[in-house]
């Protein structure tokens, strides 16, 4: 991934959430594995509770059969975004008559171009974003790792670009103009309390910054230990541990604590603050379902 561009490192950054989670497009993004999906569910699910109309967008998700959308709680829609599904319907949106629109789609160049243009498959997942917002009071967005979503990010900008008139290049000035305000749209940057995903995590900030310099995103570290399991050592870094095994299971904990504060250093000393969303664990009594409950749940107390 290319070299982020540089920020203003002296400028402290303040907590976003409580603003962003009342912005009716809300993408979330970071390294893969971080929890996103998990995350956005919970917080699509929060959003429902309140009574308000919302759909939680995945990505090609190759568990959900391709552009389906689906009513999975009250107030609550998922819909699995592909892009030949997206291009198809962003098509007959534009031409507006169903027969003229299945001779285009099944012209062979241009179903070539549709998968082989660059840039097309996230323009037109993102645009199908920008499009649905309409229906719904929130739309959550799952994005997936850090380098395709920035490719998505990126697309409106390229096409509004390469294209000097016509509804495509309206569309993509528009998708960029919206992704940028910080009245429509949000964006939370994700992280594990861990080196790599927190240092991949400034990089993106610098990325969006140069994309979107007027919406600067929030931060949300996820699968803290509870600070109250037991004090962390803090008197020393992990470096000066005698040995990084653990003696006990409170051992344990105590050095996690003190190594996940000792990583936050990175954030910290960019200034940055951050909401902490806590480590649950699944298993058969506790399943992935209810793990997304109790997020909600921790969401909707503290944040939403």
């Amino acid at each position: 991934m290319a070299e982020a561009p540089s920020t203003t490192e002296t400028a402290p950054h303040f907590s976003l959430f409580r603003e962003v989670r009342d912005r009716p497009l809300i993408f979330l993004s970071g390294k893969g594995g971080v929890g996103k999906t998990t995350v956005t569910q919970a917080m699509a699910l929060a959003f429902a509770n309140r009574g308000l109309r919302t759909l939680w967008i995945a990505f090609e998700d190759p568990l959900q059969p391709p552009g389906k959308l689906q009513r999975i709680a009250n107030n609550l829609w998922h819909f699995n975004c592909e892009p030949a599904h997206a291009f198809e319907e962003y098509t007959s949106s534009r031409i507006g008559v169903p027969q003229l629109t299945r001779i285009f789609l099944r012209n062979k160049l241009v179903r070539y171009l549709s998968q082989a243009s660059p840039g097309i498959r996230e323009l037109m997942m993102i645009g199908k974003v920008w499009n649905d917002r309409a229906h719904y009071d929130r739309v959550v967005v799952d994005m997936p790792s850090t380098g395709y979503a920035l490719a998505m990010f990126q697309s409106p900008k390229n096409f509004s670009r390469l294209f000097h008139s016509g509804p495509l290049h309206h569309d993509a000035v528009k998708m960029d103009e919206t992704f940028g305000d910080p009245r429509e749209t949000g964006h939370i940057i994700l992280s594990l309390p861990e080196e790599m995903p927190l240092q991949e995590s400034l990089d993106l900030e610098g990325h969006l910054h140069a994309l979107y310099p007027n919406n600067p995103p929030a931060f949300m570290v996820n699968r803290m230990l509870p600070e109250d399991l037991t004090k962390p050592m803090t008197s020393i870094t992990p470096s000066e541990w005698p040995t990084p095994y653990a003696s006990s299971l409170e051992d344990f904990a105590r050095k996690r604590q003190t190594l996940e504060n000792y990583n936050l250093r990175l954030w910290r000393d960019q200034k940055l603050e951050f909401e902490t969303l806590p480590h649950l664990e699944a298993s058969r009594e506790n399943s992935f379902f209810a793990i997304v409950g109790r997020l909600a749940e921790t969401l909707q107390a503290r944040l939403i």
